[in-house]
């Protein structure tokens, strides 16, 4: 099972191996502040790969930082582990 710090750690992978996004965003740090438009979208369409889950556009307006987004994904998991939707 993975935890926030886990989750949070391959998120910055996925954004500097994958995506080629040379910046390395903070946990407390706003994203949407971090990344342009395009680099955030492709961030969260890479999570979701990777992670195999959906984050719809509710679920990623409360993501605000990548601790956030880290907790959303722990939270999607947990869920899916649970076998609820």
């Amino acid at each position: 099972m993975w935890r926030d710090a886990e989750i949070a750690a391959e998120i910055r992978r996925i954004a500097r191996e994958e995506l080629g996004i040379d910046r390395d965003v903070r946990d407390d740090e706003e994203l949407a502040r971090a990344l342009d438009s395009l680099a955030l979208l492709s961030l969260v369409v890479a999570v979701e790969d990777r992670f195999r889950i959906r984050i719809s556009e509710e679920d990623g307006a409360g993501a605000t930082t990548l601790a956030d987004l880290a907790a959303l994904v722990e939270r999607k998991l947990a869920r899916a582990n649970a076998g609820v939707a």
